[in-house]
């Protein structure tokens, strides 16, 4: 994924699927700098972390 499709996909009300390690994530956060998105597991309790925006697939 680029860093423009997950800020549309952070920014969009209807919560699209996305896949990191092949678990769903919830972007939180798009950093244009780093180009690293900040996620958390949609079905876990674990916490925020940071991910490269390359390694998240829209489903």
């Amino acid at each position: 994924m680029n860093v423009m499709r997950a800020k549309e996909i952070k920014d969009d009300p209807v919560m699209k699927d996305v896949v990191h390690n092949g678990k769903y994530v919830y972007i939180e956060d798009v950093n244009d700098e780093t180009q690293k998105a900040l996620v958390r597991y949609t079905k876990s309790s674990e916490g925020l972390f940071e991910v490269d925006v390359t390694n998240l697939v829209e489903e």
